[in-house]
């Protein structure tokens, strides 16, 4: 067995351990597919409560290459599969944001990293109606959207005066 091989399947075995059923080995021979089911709030496994909770809700799909992770050059494929309440254009989003965190830990295993980024991207979006492409539910997103930054930015400024 090579050493690649044997750290993918001790990958795939951390991320059952940490995701439970929400991990799926969608293959079995190389290159494997894995996918994580995504969601902002665990509920612990309780299916009705999490439906309540989370508003948004995604598989990440990664196919893992042969040399992965022993090189840096090669990262996993991934992809989004949206479950619940997110756009295309969401899906995008969410895919840049997956795609920069896998490069940024480049050399090692990275699905851990990429599977708290995009929840924590659920997390900060886990509202109603992301799905909804209609103009005033994108206007009503970006208003908000600006609203958000200037209470960052008022935040950013009140930690540097160190109030």
């Amino acid at each position: 067995m090579s050493d690649q091989r044997e750290e993918q399947e001790m990958e795939a075995e951390a991320l059952e351990a940490i995701f439970d059923t929400a991990f799926t080995n969608r293959s079995t021979d190389q290159p494997f597919v894995w996918s994580v089911k995504l969601v902002p709030v665990d509920c612990g496994g309780d299916t009705e409560e999490e439906e309540k909770a989370n508003h948004v809700m995604v598989n990440l799909v990664a196919t893992i290459p042969l040399n992965y992770p022993e090189d840096s050059e090669s990262l996993p494929e991934l992809d989004i599969e949206i479950i619940k309440g997110l756009s295309e254009d969401n899906k995008k989003e969410i895919l840049v944001l997956a795609n920069e965190e896998a490069e940024a830990n480049a050399g090692m295993p990275v699905l851990f990293a990429v599977c708290e980024a995009v929840r924590t991207w659920l997390a900060d979006n886990n509202v109603k109606g992301l799905d909804d492409a209609s103009m005033h539910a994108q206007m009503m997103r970006k208003a908000k959207d600006a609203e958000r930054q200037k209470v960052r930015v008022y935040f950013a400024a009140v930690c540097r005066m160190g109030i």
